[in-house]
């Protein structure tokens, strides 16, 4: 298997405009390395991972619920949701791991309507995932996309609401928070495309006083916490330059590579993150780039942000309000 051929990765790379993700955007200072082999190569590894499905397992049982649905029936989609990520089992072992994380779901989602129910904190949203998509400042080329868990009316104002998923009760894992970036992108973003929207309709600006972090821990007893998050107009200012700042920066990290650069020069690695959350799923990449070990990646999965990337790269807008390229 030879090595992709950057100009025609799986994935669209950006041209002239760029579509970033929260995500993307802390892989990218991670590790650029990391970077480059989702958003350039357009690899991604096959290996099983149940945090990450579970994780997304509860995103769905609890979009489920909160849109109505009873809890059983949650906890049931959930369930499937989880199958669905982890597939069959093949291996020595799997069929243990996908039963441990069938049973943590069926435990999790109930638990977690006990509890809330209890103190009377189950939230009744305005809307269930809403997206946003919109430029980073004013003709900057640099955008951001997202989706939040729920929108809801709360303390008399409109408040963001993520669900997470973490394996422990530790309070400086929640503490990061207070400077991370991903509450300040949200709050940014659906600000910025609501007050678009209500504009559009003769309405007036849209404020998000912040956003609400929804821990479910997955202990043997599940436990259950919620922070609130805000950003002063300041800090939201600071977050729209160094957001600009680190996307023309890819730009031009992607425009060196379209001219003939080496792209593992331009996208260096960073080895202080090899294991700073478990071991990378690209370290073996990193250490020995062979058709061998290329061999046990496949081409990454196009997300909503690839579709968005698409569309700019051809010349279309596109519609987040209506799901379409504009006219």
């Amino acid at each position: 298997m030879e090595e992709s051929d950057p100009s025609t990765p799986s994935v669209p790379v950006p041209i002239d405009r760029i579509v970033l993700r929260q995500s993307s955007v802390k892989e990218y200072q991670n590790c650029k390395r990391l970077y480059g082999w989702q958003r350039l190569q357009g690899l991604q590894p096959v290996d099983r991972r149940p945090a990450l499905a579970i994780g997304t397992a509860v995103h769905a049982g609890l979009a489920s619920f909160f849109s109505g649905t009873d809890i059983v029936s949650a906890t049931f989609e959930a369930v499937e949701k989880f199958k669905e990520e982890m597939g069959p089992p093949n291996l020595p072992g799997e069929q243990a791991m996908l039963a441990q994380g069938e049973e943590l779901i069926r435990r999790m989602l109930p638990a977690y309507n006990d509890h809330w129910q209890d103190k009377q904190g189950l939230f009744t949203p305005l809307g269930i995932e809403v997206e946003f998509f919109v430029e980073v400042g004013e003709e900057t080329g640099v955008f951001i996309r997202g989706r939040v868990d729920n929108l809801n009316s709360f303390l008399g104002g409109l408040w963001l609401v993520d669900h997470k998923t973490i394996g422990r009760n530790d309070p400086r894992d929640r503490l990061k928070y207070e400077m991370d970036a991903q509450p300040t992108t949200y709050i940014y973003g659906l600000t910025k495309q609501l007050t678009t929207e209500s504009l559009g309709r003769g309405g007036g600006n849209v404020v998000i006083r912040g956003l609400i972090v929804d821990w479910l821990i997955k202990t043997k007893t599940p436990q259950f916490e919620r922070e609130r998050y805000s950003r002063t107009i300041d800090e939201l200012r600071e977050w729209e330059s160094e957001t600009i700042e680190i996307g023309q920066e890819i730009l031009g990290r992607f425009k060196r590579v379209r001219d003939g650069e080496d792209w593992k020069t331009v996208f260096y690695k960073n080895p202080e993150h090899c294991f700073r959350f478990g071991q990378c799923a690209y370290r073996d990449l990193c250490v020995a780039d062979t058709p061998a070990r290329r061999a046990s990646y496949i081409s990454r999965v196009p997300d909503y942000v690839d579709t968005a990337q698409e569309n700019l790269n051809q010349g279309r807008d596109f519609d987040i309000i209506n799901n379409q390229v504009k006219p």
